[in-house]
């Protein structure tokens, strides 16, 4: 039987694949001229191509490199901007913190010892004492670098300190908001009181209020919002900070005192969002009445009330910082309340009684995202002795 021969596969012994004919010399030469040699581009022309605009490039694509180049610049400027920041800030904290370790060795010896350990002549220490003759030795050697330091705020103990700063203070409220201890401009600024308050020898304004701005960075007064909402710290529980740190240290430039804390609330500023409350305002009581009546308002707006009971004639301290729960579009203020241990009390307070407020009087945007009102006032009146 005759069978019509397959061809041999490519695996079958004795394949041999057919040899391609090669192209004539003439039409070699004529494919060489249809297809010249492409110039290799240079890398450096490809990207610039790649991210300027260029002759042939369509007008959408065009404005595609614009924008993306507009953007690449705004970064590179932002994150300059962002790395001086950072570096100042470095810097700052560190002479911040070189005061902070002078003044708190300084802080805890007698006064005679002290005296033998200032880097100070016969000659400045003599001046200083024409212009202050009732400063604490403590005092003497920054108040020899800025006079405009009026005290200094410690908030905590030893490694756990979260504030630790001179105090000054300026013939207004701008200056130490852009200027360290040193007069560098710097937007940390300085922990400063306000130019209205006074501090003399043996007496205070009845409200002493500070200022310092809330760092991105954990520094200045950023962490006392955490007596507002412990949680944001990592807490727990929302009194766990105030737990923790129930008294502040502030010394003025002729005594030692240690203030306890009694409230912390959230004020408004801006009038669009319901209530804005005169905090700021407030220096002095000219009655036991208009003392009273600031603790009243301030009780009533506090998230946290503690053991600490308050009478006139007692010295307020306020703590100002912002803080923006709501938003960066909702100006409002995180505010810490103390007062001054008086002469003869013990410093220590029973924080197993601090209770969290879960119905303080708020301003009308908080209302308006929290829903509710408010149902009057529930706390201890008999904390306020004088009323």
């Amino acid at each position: 039987m005759n069978y019509t021969q397959r061809p041999k596969s490519r695996r079958s012994a004795g394949y041999k694949p057919a040899k391609a004919e090669k192209p004539a010399k003439a039409e070699q030469a004529a494919e060489k001229e249809e297809k010249p040699a492409r110039k290799k581009e240079n890398i450096f022309v490809k990207m610039r191509n790649a991210i300027l605009p260029c002759k042939g490039d369509s007008v959408t694509e065009s404005v595609r490199k614009i924008v993306f180049d507009i953007a690449v610049v705004a970064l590179i400027i932002t994150g300059g901007s962002l790395l001086v920041d950072v570096i100042d800030r470095g810097i700052e904290t560190g002479k911040d913190t070189q005061l902070a370790q002078k003044y708190d060795d300084l802080r805890g010896q007698d006064e005679e010892t002290i005296e033998g350990q200032l880097n100070l002549t016969d000659e400045e220490k003599e001046a200083i004492r024409k212009e202050q003759p009732d400063i604490l030795p403590s005092f003497m050697e920054l108040y020899n670098q800025n006079s405009d330091i009026v005290g200094w705020i410690t908030v905590g103990e030893g490694d756990s300190k979260i504030v630790d700063h001179p105090v000054m203070q300026a013939a207004d409220n701008d200056y130490y908001l852009t200027h360290s201890f040193e007069h560098k401009e710097t937007k940390g600024g300085a922990i400063f009181a306000d130019y209205r308050n006074h501090f003399d020898a043996g007496k205070l304004s009845g409200n002493t209020v500070l200022y310092g701005h809330n760092i991105w960075d954990g520094t200045m007064f950023a962490k006392l919002t955490r007596y507002y909402d412990a949680t944001i710290g990592g807490y727990s529980d929302k009194l766990g900070f105030y737990k923790e740190n129930p008294t502040i240290i502030f010394d003025t430039l002729y005594e030692r005192s240690e203030w306890k804390v009694f409230a912390c609330v959230l004020f408004n500023t801006d009038e669009k969002n319901g209530e804005v409350y005169p905090y700021t305002q407030i220096h002095d009581f000219e009655s036991e009445a208009s003392f009273n009546s600031f603790i009243l308002d301030i009780m009533d707006r506090s998230v946290l009330w503690t053991d600490v009971d308050l009478t006139y004639g007692d010295s307020i301290l306020t703590l100002s910082t912002c803080y923006y729960p709501y938003g960066e579009n909702i100006d409002t203020r995180c505010v810490v309340f103390a007062r001054k241990v008086r002469d003869g009390e013990s410093p220590e307070v029973d924080v197993s009684k601090a209770q969290r407020n879960e119905n303080p009087l708020m301003f009308t945007y908080q209302y308006n995202v929290l829903g509710g009102s408010w149902p009057g006032r529930t706390w201890d009146t008999s904390k306020l002795l004088s009323y």
